[in-house]
C-alpha cells in the first residue's frame, strides 16, 4: 500500500452545527491532509447554508432539505453513491474530534492488520468528547457486546481498554462501528449501505457486522486512542424530533424504525418478514452461523456467550455451547430521588438519568439509561424504582447513577449498594416498552 494512498472520507450529517468544526480539527490535525476526499450527504435545516462546501476541490455533496431525509441508512447509501474509485474509505459521523497525526497512527493499524487479514477493517466505538469541554480523556475504546434488547436486537457500548499503554497490536473485534470505520474502497461496492435501516446501532452496525464477516472482512480494533467521537449531541435537532409525528416521507421516524428493526431480525434468521434482501443479504464467503461461533452469539434464542460479556478478543472457544454459563438475574433496584433533587439547577431540564450495575471491582453488568419518552415516572422523579433483567458471570454488587440536565450537564456520580431483598426469582419475566433510538453510552472500564 502506498504511503499516502486516497482516503475518500464519507459523512453523513443531518442538521449538524458540528460539521465543519469536524472537518476542520480533522484536516488541521492529520499529516497528510491532501489524501482525503469527502463525499457529504447534508441534510440541512432552514437555519443552515446548503452551499458551504461549492467551489472547494475534493468535496462531493448531495445536498438535501432535511425533510427528504428518510434516515440513517437512506444517507449513508447516498454517500456510498459519490465514490470516485478511491483505495480506501473512511467512514466517520459529523461530530469527532482527532488527535495530531490521527491519519498515520490509523494507516499504520490498518497496514498492520493487512498482515493478518486480506480484508481488513480498522473500526470501533471511539472515546467520548463534549463540544464544549477541554479533551482531557485519552483512554481509548473497543465495541463489546452486553445484552438482546427486548425485541431480539444485539446491543453494543464502548468499553476502555483498561491495559492500552502495553498493548502493541490492533485487536480482533466482533462489530463494526457505524461512526468510525477504515475499509478497502472496494468495500462500499461489496457491502453497501442499506437504505431502509433506520437507525445505528442495534440495525446498522449489527446488520453491517455480519453483513462484512459474510463478505470476508475481518474487523479489527485501535489499541490506541486517537478519534474522539460526541454521542448524545444534546445540542441539536435529531432525526426523530423532526419525523417522529411528521410524515415527511410518507412515515414517521418509528414507523421507518419498526421496518429496519424487521429486516435486521430477518437478516439474523431470527423472524420471517417476507424481505427480498437481495444485495443487502448475507455474503457467500462465511455464514451466519460461522459469525456466531467466531463472536459468541446465539440469534435465535438471544443468548451470549460469558467469553463475549468479559470482552475477551475473538475468535470464540471452540465449544460453544459450554460457554452460555451466565446466570440470570432480576434485581429490583430503588434509589434517593433526592441525591438529584438537591443538585437539580432551578429552571433545568432534565435530558435522562443514567442507570448501571457494577461489581463490587466496577466492573459494569448492566445498563439501562431513563429518557423522557420511555421513562417518564423515572425522569420527573415521580418513581424511585428499575426492574433490571440480565445475565452476567460477575454478580452486580451497586447501583451507579448520573443525571444529566440541559445547561448543567452531569450530576454527581450516585452510588448505592445492593441488598440481599433486592434479588428476585430470576425465573420472572418482565416487559420493556419501546422507544426513539437513542445512545448514551458512558462506557465501562474494562
Amino acid at each position: 500500500m502506498s504511503k499516502k494512498p486516497r482516503i475518500f472520507v464519507q459523512i453523513a450529517s443531518y442538521r449538524d452545527p458540528q460539521l465543519v468544526p469536524t472537518i476542520e480539527d480533522m484536516l488541521a490535525k492529520a499529516d497528510n491532509p491532501e489524501q482525503f476526499s469527502f463525499g457529504i450527504c447534508l441534510q440541512y435545516g432552514p437555519d443552515e447554508n446548503p452551499d458551504i462546501f461549492d467551489g472547494k476541490p475534493n468535496y462531493r455533496v448531495s445536498k438535501h432539505d432535511y425533510r427528504e431525509s428518510k434516515g440513517l441508512g437512506w444517507a449513508r447509501a447516498i454517500t456510498n453513491t459519490l465514490y470516485n474509485g478511491e483505495k480506501l474509505t473512511l467512514q466517520i459521523d459529523s461530530h469527532h474530534r482527532f488527535e495530531k497525526g490521527w491519519d498515520t497512527m490509523m494507516l499504520e493499524d490498518y497496514e498492520q492488520a493487512l498482515t493478518y487479514s486480506k480484508k481488513p477493517i480498522i473500526s470501533t466505538y471511539c472515546t467520548p468528547f463534549s463540544p464544549d469541554k477541554p479533551i482531557t480523556d485519552m483512554v481509548p475504546c473497543l465495541m463489546s457486546q452486553y445484552e438482546f434488547s427486548y425485541d431480539k436486537l444485539l446491543m453494543s457500548m464502548p468499553n476502555y481498554i483498561g491495559d492500552y499503554k502495553e498493548r502493541t497490536k490492533v485487536i480482533r473485534a466482533r462489530t463494526i462501528s457505524g461512526h468510525f470505520f477504515l475499509a478497502p474502497g472496494k468495500f462500499i461496492k461489496e457491502v453497501p449501505y442499506d437504505p431502509d435501516i433506520y437507525f445505528g446501532g442495534y440495525t446498522e452496525e449489527t446488520s453491517m457486522s455480519v453483513r462484512s464477516f459474510t463478505h470476508g472482512y475481518d474487523i479489527y480494533s485501535p489499541y490506541r486512542q486517537y478519534i474522539w467521537h460526541e454521542y448524545t449531541r444534546a445540542y441539536r435537532v435529531k432525526h426523530w424530533d423532526d419525523h417522529g409525528t411528521e410524515k415527511h416521507t410518507g412515515k414517521t421516524s418509528g414507523e421507518m424504525d419498526v421496518y429496519a428493526r424487521n429486516k435486521v431480525r430477518q437478516l439474523f434468521g431470527q423472524e420471517e418478514h417476507g424481505f427480498d434482501l437481495g444485495k443487502y443479504g448475507l455474503g457467500t464467503a462465511r455464514t451466519l452461523r460461522e459469525y456466531e461461533l467466531f463472536g459468541g452469539f446465539d440469534f435465535k434464542n438471544c443468548r451470549i456467550h460469558d467469553y463475549t460479556l468479559q470482552v475477551k478478543e475473538p475468535p470464540n472457544p471452540p465449544d460453544y455451547e459450554a460457554q452460555f454459563i451466565s446466570k440470570d438475574y432480576l434485581v429490583n433496584c430503588s434509589w434517593d430521588v433526592t441525591f438529584f433533587l438537591k443538585e437539580q439547577p432551578e429552571n433545568d431540564v432534565l435530558e435522562f438519568l443514567t442507570f448501571g450495575l457494577e461489581t463490587r471491582s466496577g466492573l459494569g453488568v448492566y445498563r439501562n439509561d431513563f429518557v423522557p419518552d420511555k421513562h417518564p415516572e423515572q425522569v420527573q422523579f415521580k418513581t424511585n424504582t428499575h426492574l433490571a433483567k440480565f445475565k452476567s458471570i460477575d454478580a452486580p454488587f451497586k447501583i451507579v447513577m448520573y443525571a444529566h440536565w440541559k445547561d448543567k450537564k452531569w450530576s454527581s456520580r450516585y452510588e448505592k449498594n445492593l441488598e440481599s431483598k433486592d434479588f428476585i426469582n430470576a425465573n420472572q419475566v418482565i416487559t420493556q416498552a419501546s422507544s426513539s433510538p437513542q445512545q448514551i453510552p458512558v462506557p465501562a472500564k474494562v
